[in-house]
């Protein structure tokens, strides 16, 4: 897989869906210390005189309020540097923008005149693959065929003319594949090319718009082009 340079700037194509939630989503322990303090007052005014409240009984109020404060403090800081590695992380994301990558897909978007790549994902050793481009009908436009294959990816690319050396439109066609090992089926995951256009943030994992291919996720990115 290629590297990727690390662009410290947020391009205007990406949105950015944290911002809001990061403002609201910690409490303030001097909120939280300041209600149980106007409770514990309330609670000593509307005491029975006969049976006040004992020192001992404040003590361990007073200390459980200052151990939820700490609490509550140790949660936003933990919060905070987990939000400032997604913030990071989003920053290194958006370097993908105007990159090519492979993608899982049975799919392919060809252009009509314009080379398409496309790939494999060997999961173990094969003593034959079989790669095959097909029509909406079901129809053999291209194949690639591989002896002795070992785990891995590979890529390969489609100048858009059929098997009768005819010049194929623009659309989507399918890729079929079968791999072997002598006689026993190997997993085998179809790849297709696609360009990232834009990025989605979130607390979650990112969106990466693909444009005609749809969306996807970085952990789906099976190898990023230069």
């Amino acid at each position: 897989m290629s590297d990727i340079n690390v662009n410290a700037s947020t391009p205007s194509n990406i949105v950015d869906t944290n911002t809001n939630e990061l403002n609201n989503s910690y409490s303030n322990p001097l909120d939280l210390q300041n209600n149980f303090l106007s409770l514990l007052i309330a609670q000593i005014k509307n005491q029975d005189p006969t049976d006040p409240i004992k020192n001992t009984e404040l003590t361990s109020q007073l200390a459980q309020i200052n151990t939820a404060t700490g609490i509550e403090r140790l949660n936003n800081s933990v919060g905070r540097f987990s939000d400032k590695i997604n913030q990071n992380q989003n920053i290194q994301i958006s370097s993908l923008i105007g990159h090519r990558v492979m993608i899982p897909s049975s799919q392919i978007v060809h252009t009509k005149n314009i080379n398409t790549e496309f790939g494999i994902n060997l999961i173990s050793h094969a003593t034959s693959v079989e790669i095959k481009i097909l029509d909406g009908k079901g129809k053999v436009l291209h194949v690639n065929k591989m002896e002795n294959a070992e785990p891995g990816i590979y890529s390969f690319i489609w100048n858009g003319v059929d098997l009768d050396n005819k010049i194929i439109p623009t659309g989507k066609y399918n890729i079929s594949v079968t791999a072997k090992n002598k006689d026993k089926d190997i997993p085998v995951e179809t790849l297709c090319e696609a360009l990232v256009n834009s990025i989605i943030t979130s607390n979650r994992d990112p969106i990466i718009d693909l444009g005609a291919m749809g969306t996807t996720t970085l952990s789906k990115i099976r190898k990023i082009f230069k």
